[in-house]
């Protein structure tokens, strides 16, 4: 049989092996393909991509071009015209303002890109307020963001910028040109405005959800579209752009990576393409998801119809040993399964036979164990009546000396109550209410003795008074604390209470005498004091055992606190029934 039970363990773990090795080598080609798919196709995306830029490029570069052979032409024409401000011919003065307005304004006509024309001269003059035409002082060239992109240059292309018009706000790119006359003196500038949204659409083309931007040949960028956190910083880009065209995966610190496609112009310009690597390898990424279930759901669908065929021989062979691993009860060996007709079915019965041998064994046990421990009981529940008797008569004798008839009328009353209880018609459970009406009774003996010296209060659980305790459990401990706790001291304070906790009910006896001795333990030489507390932890330890039992702790000031902890006895048949199965176990 254990032969048998080691060759399916052995199975069993061959195949947990092999199912590991395929598992890792299904990651190991899910991985392998992953990366061999998203190289392609961040290759395939990158060919489209630099197709698609070099034709933007293109016809980029010529819209710009036009602009600068505008602004060029513009600032010939101008030197032409040769307006003077301080022209003493009025007629002439007006009419070379007239022909440079004219001028200027058929340029921004002629396109729509030009949105307007600033022109900063040292003399300026007012031009129409409703035409695209604004004339400043040269001065005010000084003052702007962007003079010092064309401090040292004779044109430049200026970044995106906003600037106010007839209608608002509007968003331009601009190309500045200084001027010069043909004495090749620095007389004014030339600033062409040029709508960001028709360089947008140029960058643009015909795709949609793209990011792009604009460099001019000097790497500034001067125009963008798309998602602006997946734009490169310049610095880095102009470590990477170093060739006509080109293209990279760029590892960014702060954002997800990319892949960054360029291309260069003739005149240098660089339109840039920059893709989120996320976009490109999503294909990559699912195929290898793809192949990582299949995969899994096959190991996942082989390993289940393993552990069903093994099961069919390992189930009874387990039953088997979980059987004879546990401590037997009785009747137990009716749940073995009776539907072998094989081995098992052999062996299920050898080991039933087996057991009720031993069940009729372990029966005649536990009647000769229950009659021993029974008449140890009784024996000990019987000590403790004399015991008490004698405390109480001796209590009664000083009461018949120092008091009248009707107190002893009344002592007598009590005891009555008292024998009537601690009999019991022999029964050694009896309810709790039982055993605090006994108490209570003690307790007004003992005040008819003390008077208002003594005071005491009992709490109970009102649940727990038909529960049942073993009988005179809790009155050694009251007579101990007034016998010695109280002994030399003009009054003293009793609790006693009731609590009922889980599956446990415990009992805590608490006064305010003088406390417990340090050697309160050891046995005494007379045989006053203390027999009735070791009588009450043997019984305990009789009939329940661990954990329960008594707990007794003191201090100096405050008294003695005693605490029983017991099961909770809904009926007396079940101590017997609980304390005899234990023991015979044990």
């Amino acid at each position: 049989m254990f032969t048998m039970f080691k060759r399916v363990r052995i199975g069993r773990l061959f195949f947990g092996s092999f199912a590991a090795f395929i598992a890792v080598l299904l990651l190991v080609t899910s991985w392998i393909s992953y990366s061999l798919t998203s190289r392609e196709l961040a290759s395939n995306t990158a060919n489209y991509q630099q197709d698609l830029l070099n034709e933007l490029n293109k016809r980029l570069v010529i819209q710009l071009n036009s602009i600068e052979q505008m602004s060029l032409a513009a600032s010939r024409n101008i030197d032409i015209i040769e307006y003077d401000p301080l022209e003493s011919d009025l007629f002439e003065r007006k009419r070379r303002k007239q022909d440079l307005e004219s001028l200027l304004a058929s340029i921004t006509y002629s396109t729509t890109m030009v949105q307007s024309i600033y022109l900063y001269t040292e003399r300026p003059f007012l031009p129409d307020s409703q035409g695209p035409i604004r004339v400043y002082t040269l001065q005010k060239v000084r003052e702007e963001d962007w003079f010092p992109d064309i401090q040292n240059n004779d044109s430049a292309w200026i970044k995106e910028r906003t600037i106010q018009t007839n209608k608002g706000p509007l968003n331009v790119i601009g190309y500045a040109r200084k001027l010069y006359n043909n004495s090749g003196i620095y007389y004014g500038m030339l600033m062409l405005n040029v709508k960001s949204s028709e360089i947008q659409n140029l960058i643009r083309g015909e795709t949609e959800g793209r990011s792009r931007l604009l460099f001019d040949a000097s790497g500034r960028k001067i125009a963008s579209i798309g998602d602006q956190s997946l734009q490169v910083d310049e610095l880095d880009k102009l470590k990477v752009l170093n060739a006509k065209s080109g293209s990279t995966h760029l590892s960014a610190k702060q954002q997800s990576d990319s892949l960054l496609v360029w291309s260069k112009s003739p005149s240098n310009w660089m339109l840039v393409e920059v893709t989120p690597w996320k976009n490109i390898v999503g294909g990559s990424i699912r195929l290898a998801l793809i192949l990582l279930t299949v995969g899994l759901s096959a190991i996942i669908i082989g390993f289940f119809v393993t552990f069903f065929i093994s099961r069919q021989f390992t189930k009874p062979i387990k039953l088997l040993l979980n059987f004879m691993s546990k401590l037997p009860e009785r009747g137990f060996v009716t749940d073995l399964p009776q539907d072998y007709t094989n081995e098992f079915g052999n062996l299920f019965n050898g080991y039933r036979k087996q057991m009720e041998r031993i069940e009729e064994l372990l029966d005649s046990l536990k009647a000769q164990h229950k009659r021993q421990r029974e008449a140890e009981i009784q024996a000990l529940q019987a000590m403790i009546n004399p015991h008490f008797l004698y405390n109480t008569l001796d209590q009664l004798n000083w009461l018949a000396i120092d008091s009248g008839q009707d107190k002893i009328s009344k002592i007598l009353s009590l005891m009555g109550k008292m024998f009537r209880i601690g009999l019991s018609n022999g029964e050694t459970l009896i309810p709790i209410a039982d055993e605090i009406t006994h108490v209570e009774c003690y307790l007004q003996i003992q005040q008819i003795r003390w008077g208002d010296r003594l005071s005491f209060c009992i709490h109970i659980d009102e649940s727990a008074r038909e529960l049942f305790i073993p009988r005179l459990t809790l009155q050694p401990f009251i007579e101990n604390a007034i016998i010695h706790g109280f002994h030399g001291r003009k009054k003293g304070e009793l609790q006693v209470s009731v609590q009922l906790i889980n599956q446990d009910i415990q009992f805590k006896i608490w006064d305010d005498g003088v406390g417990l001795r340090p050697d309160w333990n050891q046995p005494k030489v007379r045989k006053t004091g203390g027999y009735g507390v070791r009588n009450v932890k043997e019984r305990i330890e009789a009939y329940f055992g661990l954990p329960y039992g008594v707990r007794m702790s003191s201090s100096k000031g405050n008294g003695t606190l005693v605490m029983v902890l017991l099961p909770q006895i809904q009926y007396k048949e079940q101590v017997e029934e609980q304390y005899y199965v234990e023991n015979t176990h044990h």
